[in-house]
């Protein structure tokens, strides 16, 4: 019998560490990370007041060369188990017994993975897993750097990013920056990638039904997606940039888009198209930051018409008999979730740095650079046409229903920095959508019923880099 237990990927992340500290040593490589935790206190019926360890990202920098460069990061989200196990018997046959367990709702992922050759400062090529220049959040999404313990509704929570925040394609292109005057900066990115695609999500359940025997249900859900690291499943890319100036230091304006194909090969081409408007302005202990995300995804419709064709029939059920029982059910359910014809969103954030006379010399004046900030977040989304039912048999559709739907959230918060890389964060945030609309309808991170329209929520959050 061969057993692996891996709690957090310890084993792994220590080799990988014991490699590095040796280029270390030759002064080649730097190693850093980020990652928060979060206590929820929330006034939803299903929703239970929860730590979560939100993620835990090791980031790896290497300067081969002069030039060249690599830098990954690896994100370990709300994970902290992994176990196999595998038993192999030759006796009368053979037996193979596998058996893995994981800790609910973990995620693994690679969010960046490139290399980069630097020509000059103005043009840098680039080649492997790269975030996407949508917006200024998506490319500058650690945790440690924002006031609030949620990350935004336009690109995480509500997502108008046609994927969620953070959000890489594998591709490659330039990027660079020069001066304009004499204190001006612009700088700019632009790759082409494989693209997002819409794909499947498959989850299997089974259910005891007393005096009905077992019922095993297999859930197909088909939603946007990251595209592939490996073949390309639409033959066609996507192109994405971002412009921005900095006119002084602490100051920038950014333009960004992206465009490409989001069907697989089997149905007909249907194109995605964002643009994004961001910006960031410094004046001295104030700072107001803000992004703009318009998102296209066609004709719906007849994405859908088109999937109905290639599945048939949203659900099937196939009966096993059991001459000894009531048998073994099976049912196979399809589902199409987060498209819409177009959504756009925006978020506006204020902050305000102090530091109290009162509490230099304690405890919270101790450190290197400490610092308080008061801040409000205010945020909305609408979408248009959002597929809320698509429902198909024979081939066609037999029922599509989409609606227009808008959320709004207004956070405010208070965050004490012992050091620029360190925050405590406490945070009341307020979000809403029209009156009988559900909240679980437009979000992601609220378990709402379909008669809870406002959710309020206390958070208190610790994030960390290094």
């Amino acid at each position: 019998m061969r057993f692996f237990q891996i709690p957090g990927l310890i084993l792994t992340l220590l080799c990988f560490t014991l490699t590095l500290v040796h280029a270390q040593e030759e002064g080649k490589v730097h190693i850093g990370g980020y990652g928060s935790i979060r206590y929820e206190a929330n006034d939803l019926d299903n929703q239970v007041n929860t730590f979560t360890f939100r993620r835990f990202v090791m980031t790896t920098y290497v300067p081969i060369t002069g030039r060249l460069s690599f830098l990954s990061e690896l994100e370990l989200e709300r994970f902290r188990l992994l176990e196999l196990e595998k038993k192999t018997e030759g006796e009368s046959g053979v037996t193979v017994e596998q058996a893995v367990e994981g800790t609910g709702g973990s995620e693994i992922s690679l969010e960046q993975a490139w290399l980069q050759w630097e020509l000059s400062s103005a043009l840098r090529f680039r080649a492997g897993g790269i975030l996407v220049p949508l917006g200024r959040f998506n490319i500058n999404h650690d945790d440690n750097i924002w006031m609030f313990p949620r990350r935004s509704l336009v690109d995480r929570g509500a997502p108008v990013l046609p994927v969620k925040s953070a959000w890489d394609e594998l591709g490659m292109g330039f990027n660079g920056r020069f001066m304009v005057g004499e204190q001006a900066q612009l700088s700019y990115e632009m790759y082409v990638v494989n693209g997002m695609v819409l794909d499947v999500e498959v989850e299997n359940k089974y259910r005891t039904r007393i005096d009905e025997g077992m019922k095993r249900v297999a859930e197909l859900k088909f939603e946007p997606f990251t595209g592939s690291f490996s073949s390309d499943a639409k033959e066609a890319k996507a192109l994405t940039g971002r412009l921005a100036l900095s006119p002084t230091l602490g100051t920038e304006v950014g333009l960004s888009g992206y465009y490409g194909r989001y069907t697989p090969q089997y149905l007909p081409a249907e194109q995605v198209g964002s643009v994004g408007v961001d910006f960031l302005i410094n004046r001295g202990s104030l700072a107001l930051e803000g992004e703009y995300i318009y998102t296209s995804m066609g004709d719906v419709r007849s994405v859908a018409s088109a999937f109905a064709g290639q599945v048939q029939n949203q659900v099937a059920e196939v009966v096993l008999e059991d001459p000894d029982g009531p048998g073994i059910e099976d049912e196979i359910e399809v589902a199409l979730s987060g498209l819409s014809d177009s959504r756009q969103g925006y978020w506006l954030e204020a902050r305000y740095a102090f530091s109290p006379a009162f509490l230099r010399g304690t405890v919270l004046g101790q450190e290197e650079q400490p610092l308080w900030y008061l801040g409000a977040r205010w945020e909305q989304v609408w979408y248009n046409n959002l597929v809320q039912e698509a429902a198909f048999a024979d081939g066609a559709l037999s029922e599509f229903v989409t609606s227009d739907r808008q959320v709004n959230r207004l956070s405010l918060g208070l965050t004490f920095r012992p050091t620029p890389l360190v925050g405590f964060q406490l945070a009341y945030e307020r979000t809403w959508t029209a009156d009988g609309q559900s909240l679980a309808d437009v979000v992601n991170f609220l378990a709402a019923e379909p008669d809870e329209d406002v959710a309020q929520a206390f958070l208190f959050g610790v994030t960390f880099g290094f």
